[in-house]
Parts: structure tokens; sequence; C-alpha cells
């Protein structure tokens, strides 16, 4: 495995693209072993392709933009999540030869996940909350929060698995996503927005950053490196398509 924990939080589209050119170089290149990316992100208002039909989309993004939230297009499925400085964004690119499947995958990050959650102390449930932000079966909980959502793209001979952690600042999230949802007309029970540190105190996002490393090596030889130039040049190219005008 292969871990990159490069950040680009000063553009936070080209962030978001960067899983995008993950998934496009284990495309062209399938002997590339998989790569795993952690990422600190900058504030951003990640909606699904779904929330852009919505006929309260362009109210969703001024309400996003309002709250100091940048509004991108992420590159798996899913709805409207909230991420910022107190956040996880991770995600792994791999090549795909059709022996692993759609299940497999999420099952392997999902366990991943609560693997490093438990290294900090939180007893993580999967599946849905009642009227959640970004609702599925893949969902983490906790003490009647959500903490993480995972979703997913398959492309012809890759796929990319993501997944957004809030470990801090739940309230802030909490306040945009009200506001967002409001404008989308999709329903949403504030209660279920939190942050690891409204059940384990004190949680920091280097901690759990810290505890999903540790759990990535458990499983096998991790290797870090630094963001290619193809990544790069792949995520400059589709940067647009995870743009919001």
């Amino acid at each position: 495995m292969q871990l990159l924990t490069v950040s680009l939080s000063d553009d936070p589209v080209l962030d978001v693209a960067v899983g995008a050119g993950l998934l496009e170089v284990a495309a062209t290149d399938r002997a590339t072993p998989p790569v795993f990316r952690i990422d600190r992100p900058a504030p951003t208002l990640s909606f699904g392709r779904l929330d852009r039909i919505r006929p309260g989309f362009a109210a969703a993004v001024e309400a996003a933009r309002a709250r100091g939230f940048e509004p991108t297009l992420r590159v798996g499925g899913g709805r409207a999540a909230a991420i910022h400085e107190g956040a996880l964004s991770f995600g792994i690119a791999q090549p795909d030869d059709g022996s692993i499947t759609t299940t497999d995958r999420f099952t392997w990050l999902a366990e991943l996940v609560r693997g490093a959650l438990a290294r900090v102390g939180v007893a993580a449930e999967r599946g849905q909350l009642p009227d959640e932000y970004c609702p599925g079966d893949w969902s983490l909980h906790a003490g009647g929060v959500k903490l993480a959502g995972l979703s997913q793209r398959v492309k012809k001979d890759a796929t990319w698995t993501e997944g957004l952690l809030l470990v801090t600042g739940g309230d802030r999230a909490r306040e945009v996503l009200t506001a967002v949802h409001a404008a989308l007309q999709l329903p949403l029970d504030p209660a279920t927005v939190g942050a690891v540190e409204d059940v384990a105190a004190g949680t920091t996002v280097d901690a759990v950053a810290a505890a999903l490393r540790d759990e990535l090596t458990a499983r096998g030889p991790v290797a870090e490196i630094p963001l290619s130039s193809a990544a790069l040049a792949a995520a400059e190219r589709l940067r647009e398509r995870h743009a919001v005008e």
C-alpha cells in the first residue's frame, strides 16, 4: 500500500480533484499499487451529483459560501456533506480487475475507519441514522451522531472509494448543513450531525490521522509517497468537473 498525505487546502476544488487524478492514474497504469490518501481539507461543502439537479441547488451553494465553505462536486456518490479543518477526508485508488466487489471495497474501508476510531476510544457502528446527512448504509456513527460517510466511484479498470470523517467542530458542520438541506428541501435531523470529539472528548485531528495510519500499517506494509506529477496533472485537467459556479 502507498500512502499519500499531501493536502492542497489552498485550492479546495483541486484538492478534491486529486482523488479523480489518482483514479485516472490507477486506470491507466494497472501495475501501480493501491494509493491511500489522508487529507486535511479546507472548509468545503461536498455536494453529490444528485444535489446538483435539485431546484434549490443554487440557494444551497449560496448558503455554503455565505458560511465560508467552498462548494465542490465530490468524486464519489452521495449527498451534501461538510468538512473543514477539523475533519479528515480519505480514499483509496486502486486498479480493478473485477476480482473485488463493490461490497468488498466498502467493507474494507468501513472496517479500517472503525478500527482507527477504536484506537481513539470510539466504538462506531455501521448503518444509516434516521434523517442523517448524506444518508447511506455505509455511514459510521456512535452515540446517535454520524461520524463518517463513505462513497465510491467505479470506472473501467480502476476504483476510488472515499470517506469524510468529522473529528472536531461538529457545531460548525451542523450550522452549514442545516442551511444547505433547507435550501435543497432534503430532510435533516441536526442532532445526528456531530464529530468524534462529541463522543470522545479531547480527540484531535492529529490523533485520528495517526490512528488511520496505524490501522493501515497493521494490515500490511505501507510506504509514504509524494503526489506524483501524473496524478497532479490529471487533477489539474479534471479540476473543473469538481468546481461549482
